[in-house]
């Protein structure tokens, strides 16, 4: 029984304010929005959803999400439809949700996470260019990144990525958004197998901001004999300012492909850079002692010892 009242006890603590909207220190307390009639529905509505009546159940929830406009009662609903496997009800109910609450980033989400699970992918177009339209625009180049992660599962992924691209349009030409947005379609192209595609977007990425890691990430994914112009684009973000980890990734690139006198020369510049990188001194030290150069790589590789030491003393 005390499980069941969870939801309840989630409304009575809401309130009449539900959209979780800040009141003043002074402003008299609001009555709560549960009702006797509200608790004994949400009461059943629990209680069947564990038992043996998990449709009435979420009827009853979802009733009652839609009295209230409560979001955690439209989640619950959602919740009470996965557990029962029935994709239609939760997608009803997310619909419900955001028809409700159309500018809230998690009814959009929810919808959209719901349509890519059930495979109906050209419909996530429109929830997806809803969100990212709804993110607060410091926090927009993140919420762009984190895109192909809701499309991981995709059956189609070339489908979702011509869905992808056709939802971030707007973002692709926008000076703050276009490096982000073309690393998003070049990511979602690279999953659907198309490294040419891939390899433009991440051009395009560049184009759009020198000094955006994102463009440079993708295209040290892409670097193979075959995509020279890969390694192109990361050799020209390297003539900046990269962060360290992007250049001792550059490092492991140039290792994989037993290049290492260059993979060498990448390690020294993280270790100026950044002097207590500790991986970078184990494997310069590493290509040291192969290149014969033993007291260079005794001072490396007593370094890095320092460092794990330091590192682990500090954990």
């Amino acid at each position: 029984l005390s499980l069941a009242c969870g939801p309840v006890a989630a409304l009575a603590q809401t309130g009449s304010n539900p959209a979780g909207t800040s009141t003043s220190a002074t402003a008299s307390p609001t009555p709560s929005a549960l009702d006797g009639e509200l608790f004994y529905q949400l009461l059943l509505g629990e209680l069947n959803a564990r038992g043996s009546e998990p449709g009435a159940g979420y009827a009853l929830i979802l009733d009652a999400a839609r009295k209230t406009n409560d979001p955690k009662l439209y989640q619950r609903a959602v919740e009470i439809a996965f557990q029962s496997r029935s994709g239609d009800a939760a997608l009803q109910a997310a619909r419900a949700w955001r028809e409700a609450q159309p500018t809230s980033r998690e009814a959009n989400r929810m919808l959209m996470q719901i349509l890519i699970a059930l495979n109906r992918l050209a419909e996530s177009a429109e929830p997806l260019r809803a969100d990212i339209a709804l993110t607060p625009a410091p926090e927009r180049n993140v919420a762009l990144s984190l895109v192909p992660r809701h499309y991981a599962r995709a059956a189609d992924r070339k489908l979702a990525a011509g869905v992808v691209e056709q939802a971030l349009a707007t973002y692709l030409t926008q000076a703050g958004t276009g490096a982000a947005a073309w690393t998003t379609v070049g990511r979602m192209r690279l999953a659907a197998s198309d490294t040419a595609g891939a390899l433009e977007a991440a051009r395009r990425g560049q184009a759009a901001n020198p000094r955006a890691e994102g463009p440079a990430l993708l295209a040290l994914e892409l670097m193979d004999p075959k995509t020279p112009q890969a390694e192109v684009l990361v050799r020209r973000y390297m003539e900046g300012e990269p962060i360290p980890e992007l250049r001792m990734s550059y490092a492991r690139a140039l290792l994989d492909a037993q290049r290492y006198a260059e993979a060498a020369s990448q390690l020294q510049f993280v270790t100026t850079s950044r002097p207590t990188f500790a991986e970078a001194w184990l494997v310069l030290g590493t290509l040291q002692v192969q290149d014969n150069q033993l007291p260079a790589a005794e001072a490396s590789l007593k370094r890095y010892v320092e460092l794990a030491g330091e590192q682990a003393a500090g954990e």
